[in-house]
Order: structure tokens, then C-alpha cells, then sequence
């Protein structure tokens, strides 16, 4: 059996879940990597997504440039610099909430990503390509 290095706080939020799911944590990750595989297609196992399908956004926040993918077809964001660099998010608004909670974390985290971001080519709003 393969072991995991977790900061102190990350435990922390498996042993919450598993409390509230009265599981282990073990389970918790089991959970979420299922939760994740489902939502993101076959192509998440392999941590490979379509070629073309990737769009390089940023967001400038609090002084900070944070840099990301966003993908299309499954509508997820990859945070590629920054402090979440390598943290992926359902969607556009949920990567740029977890953006601000990290940059500035005592204010109300609650954002519209499609506005949030913006293509890194053209400088527009990520809306501007919303399906």
C-alpha cells in the first residue's frame, strides 16, 4: 500500500469528510478521485486532455497574475503559476473562487469565472467563448 505526503490542513479536510461521510480517509480520496474520473471523462486518468480543447487564460487578482487552461469540452480550469499551480476546478467560477480564498482570504470568495477570467491570446473575458 502507497502512502501520501498531505499538509496538516489537507488532513484536516479528509478527516472532516470522513467524519461527515463516517468513512475512512482513505475512502474520502477513493471518493473523490471516482467523483473526479466521472466528471472529467476517461481522459482524467491519464491526466491527458484533447489537444486542441485546452485555452490559455489568466486572471489578475490582489496584485497577482495566476495563470490556467480552460477546457471546453469539460468546461474544468487548470491553475498552472501561482500558489494553486497544479489544482484543478469543475469550473471557471469555482477556480476563481479558489483563487481569491487563496490570495485574499478575508473577503467573501464568491465570484462569476466567466468575467473572473480572461483569454491569455486576446485579452477578452473568458465569457466571450462560453458555450
Amino acid at each position: 500500500m502507497k502512502q501520501l505526503d498531505l499538509t496538516d490542513g489537507d488532513y484536516g479536510r479528509v478527516m472532516l469528510l470522513a467524519r461527515a461521510w463516517q468513512i475512512s480517509g482513505g475512502e474520502v480520496v477513493r471518493r473523490l478521485l471516482d467523483d473526479f474520473v466521472n466528471t472529467a471523462g476517461p481522459a482524467a486518468e491519464t491526466g491527458q486532455r484533447p489537444a486542441n480543447d485546452g485555452v490559455p487564460i489568466y486572471a489578475e487578482y490582489g496584485g497577482a497574475r495566476v495563470e490556467a487552461i480552460y477546457y471546453k469540452g469539460t468546461k474544468r480550469v487548470d491553475i498552472t503559476s501561482g500558489v494553486l499551480a497544479g489544482r484543478s476546478y469543475k469550473s471557471p467560477s469555482g477556480a476563481a473562487m479558489g483563487v481569491v480564498q487563496a490570495l485574499n482570504p478575508n473577503v467573501h470568495n464568491n465570484r462569476n469565472g466567466w468575467s473572473f477570467w480572461f483569454i491569455a491570446e486576446s485579452g477578452e473575458a473568458l465569457q466571450t467563448i462560453r458555450p
